[in-house]
Formats: structure tokens, C-alpha cells, sequence
């Protein structure tokens, strides 16, 4: 028996069972035919492979200009792959369930170095089985994918804090670069994982050398995207020009801060027309999703980065105005990054057995990852686990500034399992610890008597 365990606990296995799962997800449940139109990054890649170029319409507001550095390239380009192939929907089943996978072994690896090999085994198989994260490999979204870079990421940058090197800042530099082109707000995690570094005991020699080379990595895989942004917008870009209708989408008078979903009712006074009384209260995305007040007439000739500042002032406009108002969408934001949103299961991608399912798991694993974070601190511990604190925090407070979906915490929940992982060995070491005394000392009566 124990050499099953013993088995179980090594790598190969979880990492096949991860793969078998996810391509048996993929089989049973294939992406739709018109994936690539279902979200952003698929219309933009559709543009892309049809000829049209690197564009999107902005919802059919700018169909004679369309905007061309709107969504960020990574999930662009991976559909893009997938579009580009015999079978796409074959394509990108396989795709998903290779970063998936990919995401496992990462996770597995990562839990080990934190906190020794039981923890990893717990944390690997809790991925591996994970309902959430085997269901993602069926949709067309980016979870997949960005959790496998965000893993890649803190694993690449524990090998870094566990033995300083010019080479492990590079490593770690490219990953959090790639993660970035997927979710820009990634670069946050930069100074986060200096600080880490610096509170390292001992502190590692030649920080600033290694912050040097960490930066110029990140630099050579975002840099040459945000030099075709400023070349093709004729002025100093970023990664991506979304930032501005999601802060808008995030706050405003009418949202409920999830997505796209609004008060119905609210929406209606917004609009100055008279609401119909048979709507639910929280409808999700309207068609007719309004942009602020005074922007419809000119968002045909903005150009793309003063569209996006209008947006974005449009947002903090209404923060000022209605202080108390805001304060309280920012707690509701909060409690549906964390828990659960108003409107969880109204997407008709995810069927409602699923999202009953969803509860309940995710309820057990936030009670017992929250004890796993108290024993992290534990001990000067948080010196160890402080990188993975940050992203927490970092999500948490970006999220907070724009708007919150489900999917956004499905990439960092991982991070949650590997903390329930940590109590449950701990719990299992301590039981065996005591059980083992209780042998001594029972070994030691009996040969009293």
C-alpha cells in the first residue's frame, strides 16, 4: 500500500490523470463552431487570420475605423493558432488541455518547493481533479492559458529566491513578460517580487543586478509589443487599450460590478426611459450597453487612446460624484471576486448543474485554504509565501478598479488549493506525529511493566 502512495505521489500520475481528464472534458464537451466570435480576443483573431488585420469594431461603434491595439495579443495569438489550423475547434481542445496540463505539473512543482513533497502531492491531484479547471479546457476564455502562465511565472520566480542567479532573473523576467501580454496589469507583480526577494533571509547579493536583468527581460517580450502599439496609434501606447471600457463597465450607476450584468431598473433611469417592469432585476449585458453620457456622438472619431482616457474619466467621474454609492459597489465587487457574484450561472456557457456543483467545492476549499494562510504566516513562513500574497493582493485591488468576473479569480484560485493543500499535510503530519508518540510511549510502558 504504501508503495502505491509512494507512487501517487510522484509526478507521472497526476500529470497523466490531469491530460486524460481534460481531453475527455474536450470530447464530451467541444467548443462550439463559433467560438473565436464569443469573446473579444477570438473577434480580434478572426480579423486577424480573415486579413482584416489586428482590429475589432468596438462593439459595432466604430465599424469605418476600428480600433487596432484594443485587447492584448497572448489569447489573440493562441486563437489565432487555432483558427489557423484544419480542425480549429480540434485545434483548441488540444491547446486547452495541454496548458492545462502544463498547469498541473507547475502546480505540482511549486507546492513541493514550498511547503516539501506531501504538500505538492495534495496540491498536484487537487489541480488535477479540480472540477473548475478541467471544465475551462471546453470554453474558449483565457483561464487555461493564463493560469498556466501565472504558474510559470511563481515557480520560474521561486527558483530564483531559493538560489539568486542572473539566469534565474531572466527566466523568471520572460515569464512574467509573457504573462503580461495576456493580462498587462501582470507588471505590478515586478516590484512585488523584488520586494519578496529583498526580504529574503539572506538577503541575496547583487539585488540590484538581478532587478536589472529582470526588467530587461520583461522589456524584450513586451517591448516590441508596445513599439507596434506607439507606431501603429502614432503616439506612446501601452499593451492594450481595453482598460477603459472595462473601468467603465466596472463603474458606473447602473452596474452591478460583475461583468457586464446591470440593475435593470437603474439602467433605465440612466437611459431616461421607462423600465420594463417584467425584466429581472440584473440583467446580463444588454445589447444596448450605454457608453457615457456624451461619449455616443463622439466615439466614431476619437482616436483610440482618447477614447479610452474619456472612458476611463467617465469611470472616476462618477466615483466623485457619488462617493458612498461607490464605496459600496467596491464592497459588492470585492464579495463577488471572492465569493460569489449576484448573476453566477446566467452565462449559458456554463450549465447550471455546474455552477450548483461550483458552490459547494469552492466552499470547502476557501475554508480550508484559509487555515492553510494562518499557518503559512506562521514562523517567519510569509518570507516564503509573500509572492504569492502579492498576486492575491495585486488582483484583488486591480479587480477593485475595474470590474470583477469569476473567471478572473479561476487564475489565481490555484493558489487557493495550494494553500488547502499546505493545512491538509500539515494536519496529516501533526496526526502522525502524535501517533507515532503514542507508539513510543505505549512501547515504552509495556516494557516497564
Amino acid at each position: 500500500m504504501r508503495a502505491v502512495l509512494a507512487w501517487l505521489g510522484r509526478p507521472l500520475p497526476i500529470v497523466l490523470t490531469a491530460l486524460l481528464l481534460r481531453l475527455a472534458a474536450a470530447w464530451l464537451l467541444p467548443p462550439p463552431a463559433d467560438f473565436a466570435s464569443r469573446t473579444d480576443s477570438g473577434l480580434t483573431a478572426l480579423n486577424v487570420v480573415s486579413g482584416a488585420g489586428y482590429t475589432h469594431d468596438f462593439y459595432g461603434w466604430r465599424p469605418g475605423a476600428p480600433l487596432q491595439a484594443y485587447m492584448p495579443p497572448l489569447h489573440v495569438a493562441w486563437l489565432s493558432l487555432s483558427l489557423l489550423l484544419p480542425d480549429p475547434r480540434l485545434a483548441l481542445s488540444v491547446q486547452q488541455a495541454a496548458a492545462g496540463t502544463l498547469a498541473v505539473w507547475l502546480v505540482y512543482r511549486l507546492a513541493a518547493a514550498l511547503a516539501g513533497p506531501l504538500t505538492g502531492a495534495l496540491a498536484g491531484w487537487a489541480m488535477a481533479l479540480y472540477p473548475t479547471y478541467i471544465i475551462t479546457t471546453t470554453i474558449p476564455e483565457s483561464v487555461a492559458l493564463l493560469v498556466a502562465c501565472l504558474a510559470a511565472l511563481l515557480f520560474l520566480a521561486w527558483r530564483l529566491w531559493e538560489r539568486p542567479g542572473l539566469g534565474r532573473a531572466a527566466a523568471a523576467g520572460l515569464a512574467l513578460g509573457l504573462l503580461a501580454l495576456g493580462r498587462p496589469h501582470a507588471l505590478l507583480l515586478a516590484p512585488a517580487l523584488l520586494a519578496w526577494l529583498a526580504f529574503r533571509r539572506p538577503r541575496p547579493s547583487g539585488l540590484p543586478r538581478l532587478a536589472a536583468v529582470l526588467f530587461l527581460a520583461v522589456g524584450l517580450v513586451v517591448g516590441p509589443w508596445i513599439l507596434r502599439n506607439s507606431v501603429v496609434l502614432k503616439e506612446p501606447a501601452f499593451i492594450s487599450t481595453n482598460g477603459g471600457r472595462t473601468s467603465w463597465l466596472g463603474n458606473n450607476p447602473f452596474t452591478t460590478g460583475s461583468g457586464g450584468d446591470v440593475y435593470a431598473r437603474r439602467l433605465a433611469a440612466y437611459k431616461g426611459i421607462e423600465p420594463d417592469l417584467s425584466s429581472p432585476e440584473i440583467v446580463e449585458f444588454p445589447a444596448d450597453y450605454p457608453l457615457p453620457h456624451g461619449l455616443e456622438a463622439q466615439v466614431a472619431v476619437l482616436t483610440e487612446q482618447a477614447l479610452e482616457r474619456a472612458l476611463y474619466r467617465a469611470a472616476l467621474d462618477y466615483a466623485r460624484a457619488e462617493p458612498a454609492e461607490w464605496l459600496g459597489l467596491e464592497a459588492r465587487k470585492l464579495l463577488s471576486l471572492w465569493w460569489f457574484r449576484p448573476n453566477l450561472g446566467a452565462n449559458p456557457q456554463y450549465q447550471g448543474e455546474w455552477t450548483a456543483v461550483y458552490r459547494v467545492v469552492y466552499s470547502g476549499v476557501v475554508a480550508v485554504a484559509l487555515a492553510g494562510l494562518v499557518l503559512s504566516l506562521r514562523q517567519g513562513g510569509w518570507r516564503r509565501w509573500g509572492l504569492l500574497y502579492a498576486v492575491l493582493a495585486v488582483q484583488s485591488v486591480v479587480y477593485l478598479g475595474f470590474h470583477v468576473l469569476t473567471r478572473f479569480r479561476w487564475e489565481i484560485e490555484f493558489i487557493l488549493l495550494i494553500l488547502a493543500s499546505f493545512a491538509v499535510a500539515w494536519a496529516y503530519e501533526r496526526a502522525a506525529m502524535k501517533s507515532a508518540e503514542a507508539a513510543v510511549g505505549l512501547a515504552f510502558h509495556e516494557g516497564v511493566q
